[in-house]
Formats: C-alpha cells, sequence, structure tokens
C-alpha cells in the first residue's frame, strides 16, 4: 500500500519579477494623463506598436482593452485591471509569444517640480520554466525590459512635447 503523504498544499504563488524606469515628461500630470488613460493613444507614442484596436466599448478606465499590433507582426492584448485615474493604471497583457506565464504592465505618474510630470512605467513579469525561467528572467529579460521601459518613456515625453507620432525608427535619447 502507498503511503499517505497527506493533505495536497497548495503551490508557493512565484512573485513576479519587475523592470522598471522613471522619467521626468515635459507635461502636466493632467496632459499626460489624458494620452496614458486612453487605450488605443499608445500607437502614437510606442515606438514597437504599428497600430492599436480597440478591443472594449470604452477608451479609458477599468474594463478598456486594446489589441497592441507591434511593428515584427505580433500583437498582444492588454485589459485595464487597475486604475487610480490620475495617477496609475495598471495593464494585463495576454496572447504574446514571449516564454512568460504571467506579464502585466504599470503606468504612474506623479507632479514634479515646475508643473511637470515624473512618470514611472513598471513591467512585472513571471518567466515559464521555473528555476531556469527566473534565472534568465533576472539576467537577461529584466535588462531588455528595462532598455524598453526607458525606451517607451523617451516616445511617450517625446509625442507630449511635440505632439509628433513616435514611429519605429524613433531613437530614444538621453533622460
Amino acid at each position: 500500500m502507498g503511503r499517505d503523504s497527506g493533505p495536497l498544499r497548495p503551490q508557493k504563488e512565484t512573485r513576479m519579477q519587475q523592470a522598471s524606469s522613471t522619467r521626468i515628461i515635459q507635461a502636466s500630470p493632467a496632459q499626460v494623463w489624458e494620452i496614458i488613460a486612453d487605450v488605443t493613444s499608445i500607437e502614437r507614442w510606442h515606438p514597437g506598436v504599428a497600430s492599436a484596436d480597440l478591443l472594449s466599448d470604452r477608451r479609458t478606465g477599468l474594463g478598456a482593452a486594446r489589441r497592441c499590433n507591434f511593428h515584427d507582426g505580433t500583437h498582444v492584448r492588454e485589459d485595464v485591471i487597475a486604475e487610480e485615474p490620475g495617477q496609475r493604471v495598471r495593464l494585463r497583457l495576454s496572447g504574446f509569444s514571449l516564454p512568460m506565464l504571467k506579464l502585466e504592465a504599470e503606468f504612474t505618474i506623479a507632479p514634479a517640480a515646475d508643473g511637470l510630470t515624473e512618470a514611472t512605467f513598471l513591467i512585472a513579469y513571471q518567466m515559464k520554466y521555473g528555476l531556469l525561467g527566473r534565472l534568465m528572467g533576472a539576467v537577461a529579460v529584466r535588462r531588455q525590459l528595462r532598455q524598453l521601459t526607458g525606451k517607451v518613456l523617451a516616445g511617450l515625453n517625446h509625442h507630449v512635447a511635440t505632439g509628433e507620432i513616435v514611429g519605429k525608427d524613433f531613437a530614444a535619447g538621453p533622460s
């Protein structure tokens, strides 16, 4: 007879890894919020996004959803899962082809000196492949995502300051 190993224990949830960048945006918090809160506006300021399709009946707020179509032909669905109007929006990403179990993105804004805005873009992720995935996430993926978050914030700043649409050839200058 087999040995009883006792009751099943819930599997411990692995903490998500994170990568982020913070930058001063050359506009007021209200101006920046108006842009990041509209889920379809991302095609104007994210260098990797060719277009964004509205997938919900709303453009802003909890429940708003979009599909980001990237210049390389891939796409991802993003759903707003949390929002503090004027301060923070968090999105859950799905339908991606990356080696990740979970992927979330969060934009946070706060007033800065001279009427400008401090913006933080954070990506939280849980890698596939257990310990090997976590190591890969800590070494290579975090560095790539930190570069991406910086470039996205640079694109946001450029768009807000100039009104120009940021394209795939956008070169982020110093922050």
